[in-house]
């Protein structure tokens, strides 16, 4: 080599994620990936070298990194000049494929394994070697860092999405309106789902740094609240399944009646005994367009269907009003569900006897008759 650096070794710009093909034996490094093979054997393969047998020695790995041992061939190679050398370097013992063996100058000081180590091609493949370590170790930390990043990102995302959740829950069960009216910054009253939001993010620098964000998911308009309390309710909705099933019998109350847009709607409620206890719990709600027997019927049994309730055997009881539309013993809803589910038998709902009670009472009453007359037609 000539010119002003010619005593310089050069460093190598070797892709880390190639690993050309080599020859030698199966049972040392095939990648740079994989580090140099070094082999502990109790006792390795002795052969005659001058006046006595000699081995290769397990020791010389502490004290040559780079070294590595075949037992199929049992030879020494080098690692970085077989995997880091530069295109068109003359090919040595230590990366032939038959190896180096001459264990009786393997330790001398002008021969073997430090002869090796001095020659310009090692000294340059052990650089490229420990770039490649670097780059490995520096990839990693960078990933490292990426990773924990991102997983503190995840955390805090978790950690605001439970406490939309939680304020949003705490309105449902409290049974009070989560939206205002105006929802604007400007607006002074929010409604109660914002309200209790704003009052939390006072106390979590976390909550306020959401809130606050521009052009980031906040998680608060309605389609995202209604979506979230749609999947509280399943949750809600399967466990009481569950509880249903794990209890096998049931029965169902059922009652129309209309919604704020004045269409007619069923509440189905299930009935049922678990954990040393009868429970009644809401089921589903679901709009009647058809108020006749076999349009009723349907919307119900499609109902326990779409839950996996098993109605023809499982069904003991059903409860609803005194309309003959529901109770009627050959025209009824009760009627024909009795026809699929035979254990199904038919009760009088107590709440509306009730209720029939009070209407009537308050007829006697002129005062309460005008009373309620009037709410009627203003409803109507």
């Amino acid at each position: 080599m000539s010119g002003g650096d010619s005593d310089k070794p050069q460093m190598l710009d070797i892709n880390i994620s190639t690993d050309p093909i080599l020859p030698g034996p199966h049972d040392i490094s095939q990648s740079r990936a994989a580090g140099p093979t070094q082999p502990h054997l109790k006792l390795f393969p002795r052969t005659m070298q001058g006046d006595r047998k000699r081995a290769f020695n397990k020791s010389w790995y502490a004290q040559h990194q780079w070294l590595e041992h075949s037992a199929s061939q049992d030879s020494a190679y080098c690692f970085t000049c077989r995997h880091f050398s530069l295109p068109g370097v003359q090919e040595t013992s230590f990366t032939s494929p038959l190896g180096y063996s001459n264990w009786k100058k393997a330790m001398y000081k002008d021969g073997g394994f430090r002869a090796h180590e001095k020659s310009e091609n090692h000294v340059n493949s052990m650089l490229a070697w420990s770039e490649h370590k670097r780059r490995i170790l520096t990839y990693t930390s960078v990933l490292s860092v990426l990773d924990e990043k991102h997983q503190k990102l995840v955390e805090q995302n978790r950690a605001y999405i439970k406490t939309v959740a939680e304020v949003l829950l705490f309105t449902a069960l409290q049974n009070i309106s989560q939206r205002g009216h105006i929802e604007t910054d400007a607006s002074t009253n929010k409604g109660n789902f914002l309200g209790i939001m704003e009052l939390i993010a006072k106390h979590s620098p976390l909550i306020d740094k959401k809130l606050k964000a521009v052009g980031n998911a906040k998680y608060t308009s309605n389609i995202i609240q209604n979506e979230i309390l749609a999947c509280l309710s399943d949750m809600v909705r399967e466990s009481i399944i569950s509880e249903v099933k794990e209890n096998t019998f049931f029965s169902i109350i059922v009652d129309e009646t209309k919604d704020l847009k004045k269409k007619e709607q069923l509440s189905i409620v299930l009935r049922y005994y678990y954990n040393g206890a009868v429970h009644e719990s809401f089921l589903d709600f679901k709009q009647a367009t058809e108020l006749d027997k076999e349009g009723l019927t349907q919307k119900i049994i499609q109902c326990l269907e779409r839950y996996g309730l098993e109605y023809r055997s499982n069904l003991v009881g059903q409860g609803y009003d005194g309309a003959s539309v529901m109770s009627g013993r050959h025209s009824g809803v009760a009627a024909s569900i009795r026809a699929n589910a035979k254990h199904a038998f038919y009760v009088h709902c107590k709440a509306h006897c009730l209720n029939l009670v009070l209407v009537d009472s308050t007829k006697s009453v002129p005062e309460s008759e005008t009373f309620f007359s009037l709410l009627q037609k203003l409803y109507v």
